[in-house]
């Protein structure tokens, strides 16, 4: 993918060459693209011959939207490449159709001579329906004539033969007549084509200056970037029952509006930007300190000194010591894509959907319930081991027994690679939250602290006929202050995390199976305190 011999002139360093020489024309063509996010990068070759000498080459099929700075030209050849420029004024060396592909010259000479030979026959017709006009009117015989009757005997013969004659050959004039119309407007309907691909052509030009010292055959590689250019990724999650794998589908969006067709071109897919500069972040000085308390001032006394300056410079000062602390950070590697075909991406701003990959994940199946929040139970797919897909941040489209059951987003910069994906509720399987009234109560334990206990009660219910994996997740109340004392009565089996007040219960239900599950906690605080968040 990678050009060699390239040239890079800054624009800085383009002259204007005077010559003699009409200039040379050739056509750009597009070979492979490396499309990024937001833009793309196009790689393209063109061939043309040039006399000794310096030369001045257009070059056309070049796109429209492009960054003039991103431009490099490069030879195999031994020709020197003295300037170059871009332009997409339509009037500078404008591209007749006939010189744009030599098809079109074709057409154009077809047409031509079709209509010549359509010039002739239509002369050939006249003639002979003239002559026919003048044999019908000169049919008079002098009747006084001895040999009257001999004579009428020759005109009717010679009449008959010359009249059938020329009657024949104007039929035959008027069908040729009309199939070489039907030729000519098969050839003028192409032309129009052909015509009208001409205004869809390209305005993008190269105006290259090139020396050599010999006549020679030469070879440009040319790249270039172009702004009206992206992709995004997205999946498709397909999962056909329960007892299947998952199979994870790569998908591709392009689009681009260029001003160039890429028709027919090795396509290479990159996450990320191009020329986008990351560096390490950076550690800057930490300093903690106490803000000083804003003096209040009486209104009357204040009058028109609000938002004084010195206010409005301290704020500033803050904003600074913001913004100073960002810094740019280098991000994981990026992810590519190379497409084995080749790909036709039509400048017209339109989705084109392209198929990348396609994968089968394990995936363990397991309901999901969290009825503090919704006594829904949800059966959940969870797929493991994430990073070793190469997969980028993108969305994807769940579907769930030939049914699309909504959407996700695969993250990729997640560190625990698990992906949770929601497959749907399932009523078969119900649970209510109740809270234990004999066992959440209220006492005094001293004369400056009391303790709050609570209790809560699971009852979940299993109306399939199998045995299903249920995971229940709750949590209790996590303490920001040392005066609150938070502290497990009975957790019921459940994993406890101190420190995010989870409770979660990972269980197996058998088929029509009912099961009860308690929990409780107590809370010890100031009486003098309101609590709140209880």
């Amino acid at each position: 993918m990678k050009l060699k011999h390239f040239l890079a002139i800054s624009s800085s360093s383009i002259i204007t060459i005077v010559t003699a020489q009409k200039p040379i024309f050739s056509e750009a063509k597009l070979k492979s693209v490396m499309l990024y996010e937001q833009s793309a990068e196009l790689y393209s070759n063109t061939t043309f011959k040039i006399p000794k000498g310096s030369s001045e080459i257009v070059i056309a099929n070049i796109a429209e939207d492009i960054d003039e700075s991103s431009i490099k030209i490069g030879s195999k050849s031994k020709v020197s490449v003295l300037t170059y420029r871009f332009t997409d004024d339509e009037d500078f060396y404008k591209i007749e159709l006939d010189k744009k592909n030599p098809e079109h010259r074709v057409v154009l000479d077809s047409i031509s001579l079709m209509e010549k030979k359509i010039k002739d026959l239509t002369i050939q017709k006249t003639s002979l329906v003239n002559s026919i006009g003048i044999l019908d009117k000169n049919q008079t015989i002098n009747s006084g004539s001895t040999s009257y009757s001999k004579e009428l005997e020759k005109l009717i013969e010679y009449y008959q033969k010359k009249r059938i004659d020329l009657s024949l050959q104007l039929d035959n004039v008027e069908n040729d007549i009309s199939k070489l119309n039907v030729k000519l407007g098969k050839l003028q309907t192409k032309f129009d084509l052909n015509s009208k691909e001409m205004e869809n052509y390209p305005k993008g030009k190269l105006v290259v200056q090139v020396s050599s010292d010999v006549d020679e055959l030469v070879n440009l590689d040319i790249k270039y970037s172009v702004r009206e250019a992206s992709w995004r990724p997205y999946y498709d999650v397909v999962i056909p029952d329960i007892n299947s794998k998952t199979k994870l589908l790569y998908k591709a969006l392009i689009r681009q509006n260029s001003g160039l067709d890429w028709k027919n071109v090795e396509l290479h897919l990159i996450s990320g930007f191009p020329n986008v500069h990351k560096n390490i972040p950076n550690l800057y000085d930490w300093n903690l300190y106490y803000q000083q308390p804003v003096p209040i001032v009486k209104e009357e006394l204040a009058y028109g000194t609000k938002n004084t300056p010195q206010a409005d410079r301290a704020y500033e000062k803050d904003i600074e010591s913001v913004v100073v602390r960002a810094s740019a950070f280098q991000n994981q590697l990026n992810v590519g894509y190379d497409l084995k075909d080749l790909y036709t991406i039509l400048s017209n701003d339109q989705d084109n959907s392209i198929n990348l990959d396609i994968n089968e994940i394990p995936a363990t199946y397991t309901y999901y319930t969290i009825p503090k929040m919704d006594k829904t139970v949800f059966l959940v797919a969870e797929l493991d081991n994430l990073d070793k897909y190469n997969l980028i941040n993108a969305e994807a489209n769940i579907i769930f027994q030939d049914t699309n059951v909504g959407k996700t987003s695969l993250n990729t910069e997640n560190t625990d690679n698990k992906l949770l994906l929601t497959l749907g509720d399932d009523r078969r399987v119900s649970i209510k939250r109740d809270l234990i009234k004999d066992k959440t109560m209220e006492k005094s334990i001293s004369s400056s602290n009391k303790e709050q206990q609570y209790a809560y009660q699971f009852t979940i219910r299993n109306n399939k006929n199998e045995k299903i994996k249920l995971r229940i997740k709750d949590q209790v109340p996590v303490s920001t202050d040392k005066q609150i004392i938070i502290s497990m009565v009975n957790k019921g089996g459940a994993t406890y995390d101190e420190k995010t007040g989870d409770l979660t219960w990972d269980i197996v239900l058998n088929a029509n199976e009912t099961r009860k599950i308690d929990f409780s906690f107590k809370v010890n605080s100031l009486k003098n305190k309101v609590l709140l968040g209880l």
